[in-house]
């Protein structure tokens, strides 16, 4: 089965949460979480705090 996520791994993204934006390379996307690689580390996102997540515009 193909999750529309599943398109954005290994591409540069936006994961908007309530709290803060954060930008990065897609790495995994679980049920739970979704871990990307920033310019200052990485970030694993819990699902339940994402608004969204849309390709970053270069």
């Amino acid at each position: 089965m193909v999750r529309p996520l599943d398109s954005l791994i290994e591409k540069n993204v936006i994961v908007y949460t309530s709290v803060a934006d954060y930008r990065g390379v897609l790495k995994e996307v679980t049920e739970e979480s979704v871990a990307l690689r920033g310019r200052t580390g990485w970030h694993e996102i819990s699902m339940d705090r994402i608004k969204d997540i849309r390709p970053q515009e270069d």
